[in-house]
């Protein structure tokens, strides 16, 4: 083997060595991407229904990713209290691994407006603790300020007249912007 013919072996098989080297960083680097693309990705946000004199303020967890996620653990911080609705820290405190879907919304009342389900606790943060599919655990911490609720509205009048049709047309809008979350 002459010069040359070593300078070129050496030559091709640096070569091979960085393609290999690059091609691992490229598959590394596309399946990192893949992965984030595809992860679950839950929060938490506060969401008022008004309607006519009544003021629900719901606390809400989504996960508006393209996986599922197990939801490992839920705590608030300083503990929600909300008159008579009953839990120690707040109602998502017994969640512990529950499956939340893509798109899928939990939601649970913390205050309706004069009543006995009043909302003591205006400020809180709600830390959620939940694994992907494939085990990786991450936690989130969402500052919650139900004073900022107040400056939204949304009002849907009571009918005045006891005609049947506008209460049931009245009592279907209200059930269907309960349930749209």
């Amino acid at each position: 083997m002459n010069k040359y013919e070593l300078f070129s072996s050496v030559v091709q098989a640096l070569t091979s060595i960085v393609a290999v080297v690059l091609s691992t960083i490229a598959l590394i680097r596309s399946s990192k991407s893949e992965r984030d693309a595809n992860k679950p990705y839950t929060v938490s946000f506060l969401k008022v229904v008004r309607s006519s004199q009544t003021t629900i303020i719901y606390l809400m967890i989504k996960n508006f990713g393209r996986t599922g996620a197990t939801i490992l653990s839920v705590k608030a911080d300083p503990a929600i209290d909300s008159g008579q609705l009953k839990f120690e820290n707040n109602p998502f405190e017994l969640f512990s691994n529950q499956l939340i879907a893509p798109d899928q919304t939990y939601a649970a009342v913390i205050s309706v407006k004069n009543s006995e389900i009043e909302l003591k606790t205006r400020k809180f943060s709600l830390s959620i603790t939940y694994s992907d599919e494939f085990g990786k655990k991450e936690t989130k911490d969402f500052l919650l300020n139900a004073d900022v609720t107040t400056s939204f509205d949304h009002i849907t009048p009571v009918p005045t007249k006891p005609d049947e049709v506008a209460k049931s047309i009245y009592i279907t809008s209200a059930e269907r912007l309960f349930n749209q979350f």
